[in-house]
């Protein structure tokens, strides 16, 4: 998308666009990328993809968008990207473990708000960022201190996976700005938050993984996919979404 942004900052301003002056952040970074490849994991209505769109044409920054089901993209965010934007119904995971296309400058994540959703995704996108690529994260600063409730439970939040992730302490979450050799990291509090991190060195992934039980993070990962996917599963939360048409991976091991 091409610069009148009149309606794009319409569209954010509707009540049920969460990004909020966020969204303004996220378009200054953009806004710095030439030949820029960026993907939205969790579409949702496509904000955040209309964000990343701005003047994708112009610097050649291609935009590619994961989720379950893209109709709300499609009756809301999908005019403002462009024509090359690529649409992948797929389970995050899934597709970060099956990745095999080229790396990432924005790897945006706005999926499951669960400590084990982020922590998957992490696992295997980490994989797919380019040297000094950015992870950035909706919904880091919730009023609550917990994720998600699925099936009856109350899940840890995004930003212990960021801290986990990362090895860092909890202070950092109440920190504006974080640095150290390995990552720079802001937090942007407002509308839920979303926090940037930059990934400085590749060598550093590994390090970061050493952080994790890994065992552990799949096996609820797993548990929570089979109640969203398994239509025999008892306890199946049906989100009246295409199962059959979504790339998905029920079990998936470290």
């Amino acid at each position: 998308m091409d610069t009148d942004l009149t309606e794009l900052k319409n569209f954010i301003n509707e009540p049920h666009c969460d990004l909020g002056s966020n969204a303004w952040v996220l378009a200054d970074l953009v806004k710095t990328f030439n030949n820029g490849r960026f993907i939205d994991l969790g579409v949702r209505l496509g904000v955040s993809s209309a964000i990343m769109s701005i003047d994708a044409d112009k610097n050649h920054n291609q935009v590619c968008g994961c989720d379950l089901m893209f109709d709300g993209f499609q009756r809301n965010g999908a005019r403002f990207v462009n024509q090359n934007y690529m649409c992948y119904q797929a389970d995050s995971v899934t597709l970060g473990k099956n990745w095999d296309e080229d790396p990432f400058d924005i790897i945006f994540v706005d999926t499951i708000h669960t400590r084990e959703q982020v922590l998957a995704e992490l696992y295997f996108w980490s994989n797919h960022l380019k040297e000094g690529g950015y992870f950035i994260f909706h919904d880091s600063h919730w009023t609550h201190t917990s994720g998600d409730v699925i099936g009856g439970k109350q899940w840890q939040s995004i930003d212990v996976a960021i801290n986990d992730f990362f090895g860092l302490p909890k202070s950092v979450r109440e920190m504006t700005q974080y640095e150290d050799e390995n990552i720079r990291l802001e937090h942007h509090t407002p509308s839920y938050g979303m926090t940037f991190v930059k990934v400085k060195t590749l060598d550093a992934i590994k390090k970061f993984k050493s952080n994790i039980d890994w065992n552990q993070v799949f096996e609820i990962r797993n548990w929570l996919n089979n109640l969203h996917f398994n239509k025999e599963n008892p306890d199946f939360v049906d989100w009246n979404q295409d199962i059959e048409n979504i790339e998905n991976e029920l079990v998936i091991n470290p």
